[in-house]
C-alpha cells in the first residue's frame, strides 16, 4: 500500500487546502461590512459645508446691497441737524435712555420697577427727613404702628364732631326688607356724654 501524497505525486488525487469564498461564508457569524460608507459621508459633509459657505457669502452680498440702497434713498440732512442718537448696546446699567429730563425712554422696565420698590422699602424701614424746614420726619412703619397702638391717633380738642356720626345713630338708607329708616336731624340726636333731654320726634325724609 502506497502512502497518500498530499501533493498528488505517485498517482493519488490532490487534497484541497483552500476553500472558495462562497464555501467559507457563514451567515451566523458574518458581519455587515457596509454599515458606514465613509467615502459617501465625507462627500456629503464637504458638499453641505460648501453650500453653507456659498449661501453665507450670497446673503452678505444681498444685505450689503440693501444697505447701500437704503443709504441712497435717505434724505439729505442739514449740517445743522442734531446727530443721530445711538441706542445702548446693553440695558442692564440704567433703565433710562437719553439725557432728556422728561419723559425719558425706558429700555428696562423691570430694573426701574425694582429700583422704585427698593426705594420704597428703604423709606418704610428707616428714619429720615421728609421736610426738615418744617420739622416733618419719617420713621419705620413697624415703629409707627406700635406708637399708634399705644398712644392712639391725635385729635383736635376744639373740633366739632357731627352728633349723627357714630354707631349710636341709625344707618342711612333702606334695610334689606324694604323698610325705610328715618334719619333724625342733627339737633335732635343726643351725643354720648350729653345730658338727656326732650328731643323732637324723628321726621321722615321727603
Amino acid at each position: 500500500m502506497r502512502p497518500t501524497d498530499p501533493h498528488g505525486r505517485g498517482g493519488a488525487p490532490p487534497v484541497p487546502h483552500h476553500y472558495t469564498p462562497a464555501e467559507l461564508h457563514n451567515d451566523d457569524v458574518a458581519h455587515e461590512e457596509t454599515d458606514i460608507d465613509l467615502r459617501s459621508l465625507l462627500l456629503f459633509s464637504g458638499g453641505l459645508a460648501a453650500v453653507v459657505a456659498v449661501v453665507a457669502v450670497l446673503m452678505y452680498g444681498v444685505f450689503a446691497l440693501f444697505e447701500r440702497r437704503a443709504q441712497q434713498n435717505d434724505p439729505v440732512l442739514s449740517p445743522l441737524a442734531a446727530p443721530a442718537v445711538q441706542m445702548p448696546n446693553r440695558t442692564t446699567e440704567s433703565p433710562y435712555f437719553g439725557a432728556a429730563k422728561s419723559p425719558q425712554l425706558l429700555t428696562n422696565e423691570y430694573v426701574l420697577l425694582e429700583q422704585v420698590r427698593e426705594r420704597e422699602r428703604q423709606q418704610l424701614s428707616s428714619y429720615g427727613w421728609v421736610d426738615q424746614a418744617s420739622g416733618v420726619a419719617r420713621m419705620p412703619i413697624a415703629e409707627a404702628k406700635k406708637l399708634v397702638a399705644e398712644r392712639g391717633l391725635p385729635v383736635r380738642a376744639d373740633g366739632q364732631a357731627d352728633p349723627r356720626a357714630g354707631s349710636y345713630t341709625p344707618v342711612r338708607g333702606e334695610s334689606s326688607g324694604g323698610r325705610t329708616i328715618t334719619v333724625p336731624p342733627a339737633e335732635a340726636v343726643q351725643a354720648p356724654g350729653q345730658p338727656t333731654g326732650a328731643a323732637p320726634a324723628p321726621q321722615k325724609p321727603h
